[in-house]
C-alpha cells in the first residue's frame, strides 16, 4: 500500500473512531482483545472521564505482561513513570495541533486534512523501553489500520448490546475470525508477571558474596527514567536516559550511580552495582527499594545473603532526581 494512501486510511478510521465515542461505552481498565492473523492485541480504551481521549495496543503475549504492569498501581510517581517509560505499546491521542508531530502534521497537511480546536488533533506515538516516545512509522500505523478495521466494528456491537461482558467479573471484549468474525466475552487471562524474580546463576560467586563481611550499611536502590530524550546519531529515536543510584543512609550521599545506554541490560547493570557495593563495603543490614525491576534483581541475593529487604515510598530520592534532571 502506498504511503498517503495508508495514511489516508488510518485517518479515515480516526474519524470514525471520534464519531463514533466508544470511551463512553468503557473504562480504560476494560480490556479490548483483536485476534489478527496469528497475532493477539490487547486493547484499553480512555477517555471515560472526558481528558486523555486515545487508544493503546499491546502486541501478544510480551505487550500483555506490559499492560498488567501499567495497570497496577504504584507507591509514587517516580514508579509509575519508569513503568509508563518502560513498555512497548502503540497509543493514538486526540490532543492539540502542538502535540503532533512534525512528521504527521505534515502527513495532515499533504493529505488535505482540516483538524481545528483544543483537544481535536489525532496523533500516534511508540512507546519502547529506554526510548523517548516517539512518532509511529509506516509499519506501525499499518498496525493500527488492522485493529482499527476491526475494533470498530467490534464496539458497535458492544454498543449496540449484542455482546455482553461482565468486565467486573475479569472478562474481555473479544474478536477474533472463524468463518467469519465473531465476537464475545471471554475470560480475562491471569496477568503476567512483568518483574519476575531473577537468581543468580553463578553459585561459587553467590557463595563468595555470602561469605563477605557483615556492615552496618544502609542503603536506598533506586532505578529510574530521566525526564525528556535525547538524540543520538547512533539511534533511530530519541534515547530515554535510564539512571541507577545507590545512597548510603548514614551519610545521606550517592556512592554509585549508573546512567545506561540503551544496549544495557538493566537487571545485569542493577545486580553488577550492588555486588561492586557489597565487595567494597561489605554486606549492608538493609536495602530500601520502591522500583519492582530493582525488587525482581536483587531480592534472591539479599535473601542468600540475609539482608533484609524493605519495599517503600523513597520521596528523599525525588529531590536527587529532580536535581539531576536540572542538569540534563
Amino acid at each position: 500500500m502506498e504511503k498517503y494512501e495508508l495514511w489516508q486510511q488510518l485517518y479515515t478510521y480516526v474519524d470514525e473512531w471520534v464519531q463514533l465515542k466508544p470511551w463512553e461505552a468503557l473504562w480504560s481498565e476494560d480490556y479490548v482483545a483483536l485476534k489478527i492473523g496469528d497475532q493477539t492485541y490487547y486493547c484499553t480504551i480512555m477517555g471515560k472521564l472526558g481528558d486523555c481521549i486515545g487508544l493503546s495496543i499491546y502486541e501478544g503475549e510480551e505487550g500483555y505482561a506490559d499492560l498488567c504492569s501499567v495497570s497496577h498501581e504504584y507507591m509514587d510517581l517516580s514508579v509509575t513513570q519508569y513503568v509508563m517509560f518502560d513498555q512497548n505499546c502503540l497509543t493514538f491521542y486526540m490532543g492539540n495541533r502542538e502535540e503532533v508531530p512534525k512528521g504527521q502534521k505534515d502527513i495532515i497537511k499533504k493529505l488535505g486534512l482540516k483538524y481545528r480546536g483544543k483537544g481535536q488533533w489525532p496523533y500516534f506515538l511508540s512507546f519502547a523501553p529506554r526510548f523517548y516516545p516517539y512518532e509511529i512509522n509506516d509499519q506501525q500505523a499499518k498496525i493500527f489500520v488492522q485493529v482499527f478495521q476491526h475494533l470498530i466494528p467490534l464496539m458497535k456491537v458492544y454498543m449496540n448490546h449484542e455482546v455482553n461482558v461482565d468486565f467486573d467479573n475479569d472478562e474481555i471484549l473479544y474478536a477474533y475470525e472463524d468463518h467469519g468474525w465473531k465476537y464475545e466475552a471471554m475470560q480475562r487471562l491471569e496477568d503476567i508477571d512483568k518483574f519476575y524474580v531473577v537468581e543468580l546463576e553463578d553459585q561459587e560467586y553467590l557463595h563468595y558474596l555470602k561469605q563477605l563481611p557483615l556492615s552496618q550499611n544502609q542503603y536506598i536502590i533506586d532505578m529510574t527514567y530521566l525526564t525528556g530524550g535525547f538524540v543520538d546519531e547512533g539511534y533511530d529515536r530519541p534515547v530515554s536516559s535510564l539512571v541507577i543510584l545507590i545512597l548510603d543512609v548514614a551519610s545521606q550521599q550517592i556512592i554509585k550511580a549508573n546512567i545506561l545506554r540503551p544496549e544495557d541490560d538493566e537487571i545485569s547493570e542493577c545486580i553488577k552495582m550492588f555486588c561492586e557495593i557489597m565487595e567494597d563495603y561489605g554486606k549492608p543490614t538493609d536495602i530500601f527499594i520502591r522500583n519492582p525491576r530493582v525488587y525482581s534483581s536483587l531480592v534472591s541475593i539479599c535473601d542468600e545473603c540475609q539482608i533484609d529487604v524493605h519495599v517503600a515510598s523513597l520521596p528523599m530520592m525525588d529531590d536527587i532526581i529532580d536535581d539531576m534532571n536540572n542538569m540534563m
